[in-house]
């Protein structure tokens, strides 16, 4: 128990911290901190992606400066290498603290339903999750951690989910360096076609008559044919 206690702490100090110290996230500070290091650049930045991990938009920001310190490619392949061992550190601190504690109270409440059917679709769940702006990926770490994901899944999940705007995060942070010029604009133009893409594509979907991913998600057609009445 006190070691439990010990490691929530400290993630959670880490956090305040890196909150709280918010100038020191600018992607131009964390260039400026890293590249002091010389060849042990990407190693200082990897142990400060690990920390930023806990912290709400924090990846997002280091990301970005991957792409101003390292350049597009080598900043991109840095941190998509960083993300999908760094997801797995909040991942196992909710399955290992939270999980038993979330299931025993949400068992024979309404929510029940809700996360049962959320765990029977964690993948398409979380694959959504990744592709859309609307959770903080850090905490999506968390929430993953509290379900029934199994750990391939949500790393696969995260893959597929996460990768494109890594490259496209590290390409913005690069062009930081001559803003407003056209590779600035092509990688802002990116980065929320990016964003917008899947919103776009289930509204299609949607329009076109056919299932969309969130419908198969809620569980909508499994709804459906349960409220239908037998012949």
């Amino acid at each position: 128990m006190r070691r439990r206690i010990a490691i929530v702490g400290l993630a959670v100090l880490a956090a305040v911290v890196l909150a709280f110290s918010h100038e020191a996230l600018s992607p131009e500070a964390v260039r400026d901190f890293v590249t002091d290091f010389g060849v042990l650049a990407p190693v200082v930045f990897a142990g400060i992606y690990l920390v930023g991990v806990f912290v709400p938009f924090g990846t997002t920001v280091l990301t970005v400066s991957a792409g101003l310190a390292f350049g597009p490619l080598r900043g991109g392949l840095l941190t998509f290498g960083i993300t999908i061992f760094a997801s797995l550190l909040p991942f196992a601190v909710a399955r290992r603290l939270g999980q038993a504690w979330v299931e025993a109270r949400v068992g024979g409440t309404r929510v029940e339903k809700w996360a049962d059917l959320i765990n029977r679709n964690a993948f398409l769940v979380f694959l959504y999750l990744r592709l859309l702006p609307t959770l903080p990926y850090e905490v999506q770490n968390y929430i993953a951690g509290i379900t029934r994901i199994r750990p391939l899944q949500f790393v696969l999940a995260t893959v597929l989910g996460i990768g494109p705007i890594i490259f496209i995060l590290a390409f913005l942070g690069d062009s930081l360096t001559t803003p407003g010029s056209p590779g600035f604009w092509l990688a802002v133009v990116l980065y929320l076609g990016a964003l917008l893409a899947p919103v776009v594509g289930g509204w299609t979907l949607k329009k076109m008559g056919k299932t969309s991913l969130l419908q198969r998600i809620s569980g909508g057609e499994e709804t459906d044919r349960d409220n239908r009445t037998p012949p």
